[in-house]
């Protein structure tokens, strides 16, 4: 199975990760607290993040229209980046 952050070119360097056992109990315990604490955060984002496609789901289907994009792509755009293969209308010249 490859590895979700791969297809972002953002995965895990296992070969050059720190040796955990060479940490004491406290320094553990003290990573371990800050990775919850960031997993929480990312956990509330993702969930806003959810909903937030969910109501432009569902406004699109009460005017009628299909989702054009899949949930990855809506995401994006609700994230402020550019969707794949679109350009920033913002960025372009005016004649």
């Amino acid at each position: 199975m490859e590895d979700p952050g791969s297809a972002r070119g953002v995965g895990f360097d296992w070969e050059g990760a720190e040796d955990l056992t060479a940490l004491s109990r406290r320094e553990l315990a003290s990573r371990l607290e800050s990775l919850c604490e960031e997993e929480r955060a990312l956990g509330y984002r993702l969930h806003l993040l959810q909903g937030r496609i969910e109501l432009i789901r569902a406004e699109l289907s009460g005017r009628g229209s299909v989702a054009l994009c899949s949930p990855e792509e809506l995401a994006r755009v609700l994230l402020g980046e550019s969707p794949a293969g679109m350009r920033d209308p913002a960025e372009e010249k005016t004649p």
